[in-house]
């Protein structure tokens, strides 16, 4: 089960054009202050930032009410 809170979102252009989103989990590692691991990267290619963002942020609601 993840912890609220302990996901990031980001968007990243993997080739011209084409922007994909990365939903990354915090993990605790020592002597680090904030560590992240991929948990999930959309298949999807997107033509604008903001289309793979919305993407991304559905899988963190559809996460939401599962966990």
């Amino acid at each position: 089960m993840t912890v609220p809170g302990r996901l990031a979102l980001c968007v990243s252009e993997l080739e011209k054009g084409e922007f994909h989103y990365s939903l990354l989990e915090a993990v605790t590692v020592p002597g680090e202050l904030l560590c992240f691991r991929p948990r999930e990267t959309g298949e999807t290619a997107h033509s604008t930032p903001m289309g793979a963002w919305f993407e991304g942020v559905g899988v963190v609601r559809k996460l939401g009410k599962t966990d």
